[in-house]
């Protein structure tokens, strides 16, 4: 199940709704006296090929996001600390330009969710004279009730957690002082506002039932957020840079952020919102669920003022588009291309002194071909493609081997890199005979063959909110415990093997490891270097394999590990949607209501009171992964080194294809 949307009449914030708010911010005293720190948490667990050089190197937009409009709004102190340049930074222990932190927003992805908790956990040591806090990011999103439980006793946890966009946070912080008054604190009047109801006039929050208990508790939200249409409101990207905390190994905050001179050290790659929004459906990807089905973008002469204004006030030339599909849209490429290709700065044309790299996928990149060289006089240096499988078993993205070929030679000739994003799964073989290209190997080396610059590689796996969740948790595909341990949320980062049907899902990990080496190692390095000459993005294909050698270094140990965990087992699986832990309740409606994840508050079937629907629904979705039939009954375990499952909790057996139509039949009956 994916994310609910608004009616498609009530997508979008009212016209100036998002102006008003800043103006009615701005003007509140409150506003210039309290003290704001914007935690992003990082696991270092996820230092690993694809991430490791730019995890350090790129700022995060949304959290820079957030201090602008909040600098907009009137709120001048605020400090952006990074867990990866400040890895020891305690809550309880801040100080901000001399006084403890009014308010603590703390922001992760799912991957990172373990370090949001201690962040949250710490802050609460300072007993009655904590911050209120404020959880968001993709984690608190999709998953929002997880951070109302992070004990070991009852209420340690967020205050509130905003499932949307920067705007939610506006509405919140305008709301709740609405109700401060004299000397209280913000924490104080957010408590008068939960209580009253008025936090329900805020779409996009969840927070804990005022008459909830421990025993019984229950959470309540206020429904879908509404979107900002016109992106050209957002404020310039500018005070998100100035108050980031520069990188130490202390716990408390210093005196001073990054200054503006030294950020090209700190972060030389600038990320920047161009386009929202992606016309594909895969089942796999929660990014068009999560936008609403929307396409929303900059206004050319915005974006081009954007980088500008971040080139000449920071001196950063490397901007890193955070697209779903820069190319999605023919008139937006072409017009925002033709503005970049126009701006100028002090030093001459704009697209000659950065430059710009984006995300696309192959089909609209081939379709809008025509475009690239005006795109090349624009600043594009480098494109993203969500390739998955060249051969398109996996999903149909229009991809395929003829088309990568021609698009890349024709990437070369203008000199914009090609870097390659691929997914392997449980029925790609690793390798296949000369000229069949379904291999996973013979994909890398294929890619490598025709010029990318890069590759990743990730394992298929379920994320919350999209189609594939639900059906590998029913299957018993998804893992709860790996030799007796709960997997760590930062091993759903793609790289480690946390949920597949596979018989041998050791082997399925270290595919991915063989899938790295077979794009980086030192034939192609010589390779690379030997053709370092012959156009301008040769040099960038030698320093990748570079790069890649030495993520692979980092990456080996690590997933080599987790491949040997995976190996000696027992392996743990779901084998139903589980019971909610905090139910999520309408705020006007009062009903128990889904969210991201469709019926998890009920309660295991039985075996033999199982409808037979629900036993049929099982078994077509492992049919897809071929012709062996399993049939759910409750939670299955393997065991063992040879990963064979035990105990009567599956049955599995193999019909031939055309079998197949009779066998569900006897289920059915």
């Amino acid at each position: 199940m994916e994310l609910p949307r608004r009616e498609t009449n009530d997508t979008y914030l009212p016209e100036g709704a998002f102006g008003r708010t800043i103006a009615e911010l701005k003007g509140r005293k409150d506003t210039n006296e309290l003290r704001i720190g914007i935690a992003y948490a990082f696991d270092f667990r996820t230092r690993m090929l694809p991430y490791w050089f730019a995890d350090k190197r790129m700022a995060p937009c949304a959290v820079r996001t957030l201090a602008d409009v909040l600098d907009m709004a009137g709120f001048r102190h605020l400090r952006i600390i990074l867990q990866q340049w400040t890895p020891n930074f305690k809550p309880s222990q801040a100080e901000l330009n001399g006084q403890p932190l009014d308010i603590l927003l703390v922001s992760a992805m799912q991957v990172h969710a373990e370090p949001s908790y201690d962040l949250i956990r710490d802050a609460f040591l300072l007993g009655d004279d904590r911050p209120l806090i404020i959880a968001g990011g993709p984690k608190a999103i999709y998953e929002p009730t997880d951070y109302f439980e992070l004990g070991p006793q009852p209420g340690i946890g967020a205050d509130c957690v905003s499932t949307g966009e920067a705007y939610v946070l506006l509405d919140l912080l305008n709301t709740v002082l609405e109700e401060k008054s004299g000397s209280e604190t913000v924490r104080d009047a957010y408590e008068r506002a939960r209580s009253s109801g008025a936090l329900n006039n805020v779409p996009g929050l969840v927070y804990m039932d005022p008459d909830s208990t421990p025993d019984e508790p229950r959470a309540i939200s206020t429904g879908v957020q509404r979107l900002l249409n016109d992106l050209d409101e957002m404020p310039m990207p500018d005070a998100g840079y100035r108050v980031l905390e520069r990188p130490h190994r202390r716990t408390r905050l210093k005196k001073t952020p990054v200054t503006a001179e030294k950020m090209w050290w700190y972060s030389p790659i600038a990320s920047i919102i161009s386009t929202q929004g992606c016309k594909f459906n895969c089942s796999y990807c929660p990014i068009p669920a999560v936008n609403q089905r929307t396409w929303r973008h900059k206004s050319p002469k915005r974006f081009a003022d954007e980088v500008k204004h971040i080139h000449e006030s920071f001196g950063l030339t490397d901007f890193f588009g955070t697209d779903d599909n820069f190319f999605n849209s023919r008139e937006t490429v072409e017009e925002i291309m033709s503005e970049m290709a126009r701006a100028q700065t002090s030093k001459g044309r704009l697209g000659r002194q950065i430059r710009f790299f984006t995300e696309a996928t192959e089909f609209d990149v081939y379709k809008n071909r025509d475009l690239l060289p005006l795109c090349r006089k624009g600043g594009l240096r480098g494109i993203w493609f969500g390739i998955e499988d060249i051969t398109a078993d996996l999903v149909n993205k229009g991809q395929t081997a003829g088309k990568t070929s021609e698009l890349f030679e024709m990437l070369h000739g203008l000199g914009i890199e090609a870097n390659v994003m691929m997914i392997h799964s449980d029925n790609q073989p690793l390798r296949t005979e000369k000229g069949d290209l379904s291999g996973l190997l013979n994909q890398a080396r294929y890619m490598f063959e025709k010029g990318a610059v890069s590759y990743q590689c990730t394992y298929l796996g379920p994320a919350v909110g999209t189609r594939d969740f639900e059906p590998s948790m029913v299957n018993g595909a998804l893992y709860k415990t790996v030799g007796g341990e709960v997997v760590p949320q930062a091993y759903y980062d793609g790289n480690h093997v946390v949920a597949s049907l596979n018989s041998d899902p050791a082997e399925r990990q270290m595919n991915v490891l063989r899938a790295y080496g077979a794009f980086y190692n030192p034939k192609n390095f010589i390779r690379a270097l030997l053709k370092i000459n012959r156009n301008s993005v040769s040099s960038k294909r030698a320093l990748f394999q570079i790069v890649g050698h030495i993520g692979l270094m980092m990456t080996y140990p690590k997933l080599a590990r987790w491949s040997r965990q995976l190996k000696n087992g027992p392996l743990e699986v779901w084998g139903s949607l589980q019971p909610a832990r905090i139910p999520l309740v309408d705020a006007f409606s009062g009903k128990t209501i889904n969210w991201a994840i469709e019926n998890t508050p009920i309660e295991n079937t039985p075996v033999e009171e199982a409808p037979a629907q629900q036993l049929r629904c099982a078994v077509e979705s492992a049919l897809l992964r071929g012709n062996a039939l399993t049939l759910e009954v409750c939670t299955p375990r393997r065991a063992g080194r040879g990963g064979e499952r035990s105990g009567a909790s599956r049955l599995s057996f193999s019909v031939p294809r055309r079998g197949v139509r009779q066998v569900l039949r006897g289920l059915a009956w």
